[in-house]
């Protein structure tokens, strides 16, 4: 069965942003974009099917004709909405968000796609193409199913990735985080993609962070899913508060199956 992008859709600015991001990963693997409208109950399915399909129409116009799949089910958000993508058998999805106000409710969701990714987009798209990607990476082992989903990204646009870790001062931890750049290396030189490692002060590590981004611009920065709060709710600086706004977020789970990117496994 054909891949797909999905895209949730609930006719907001922020929805408008992730199609937008959606159709520059879409244009280049060719996959159709389905966009996904929950109503509330089934009397309205019809009404809604209708205002979707408008968008949906007026969006592939405006795109070279891509091919845009209006969608319109009833029933429980996070179930319709994981239900539909099994269905299309989307490898992706970009949905967008309300940042803080909504991270739980975007969490609950994302954590139900175990084997699929989430961009999260609260802002309109700046530069295009994923030029700069930005990987956190930790002690944790989890983390690596990041790298796979870099690879990917990095071969479709050429992407120039940036690879940023604590500098633990433990000795357990700074083992296992050796561990982890090592396997990130490894992939990178096969692939001869260009990559350049990082190391900052962990104290303070989540502003540190966004202040090592304001410099290089990234174009999206890759979070596993269960660290992705803890990262931006320890953000403090207000600049880097409205600049974690503007970065489109990556969020992978452990069990991410990059299977379906003809890959490896790990």
């Amino acid at each position: 069965m054909e891949r797909s992008i999905l895209v949730p859709f609930e006719f907001s600015n922020e929805a408008n942003y992730a199609l937008e991001h959606a159709y520059e990963l879409a244009r280049i693997s060719k996959y159709p974009i389905h966009m996904l409208y929950v109503a509330s109950n089934t009397k309205e399915v019809e009404e809604w099917q209708i205002e979707l399909e408008k968008v949906a129409n007026k969006f592939s116009k405006e795109h070279n004709n891509h091919e845009t799949i209006a969608r319109v089910r009833a029933g429980n958000l996070f179930n319709t909405i994981y239900d539909y993508g099994i269905e299309i058998n989307a490898y992706l999805s970009v949905m967008g968000t309300h940042g803080l106000r909504t991270i739980d409710k975007a969490m609950k969701l994302i954590k139900k796609f175990d084997r699929m990714p989430f961009i999260l987009i609260q802002r309109p798209l700046h530069y295009g193409e994923y030029d700069k990607i930005c990987v956190p990476i930790d002690s944790d082992k989890k983390s690596r199913a990041k790298f796979l989903w870099v690879k990917y990204l990095s071969n479709v646009f050429e992407s120039k990735v940036y690879v940023i870790h604590p500098d633990f001062k433990d000795s357990i931890r700074k083992n296992n985080l050796t561990s982890n750049l090592n396997f990130a290396g490894t992939i990178f030189e096969r692939e001869n993609a260009d990559f350049e490692i990082i190391a900052l002060d962990e104290n303070n590590y989540a502003d540190n962070l966004y202040d090592y981004m304001s410099e290089i611009e990234p174009d999206i920065v890759l979070f596993m899913t269960d660290k992705y709060k803890k990262s931006i709710t320890n953000i403090k600086r207000p600049r880097n508060i409205e600049l974690s706004k503007k970065i489109p977020i990556m969020c992978v789970n452990p069990r991410t199956d990059i299977q379906k990117l003809g890959g490896f496994s790990y």
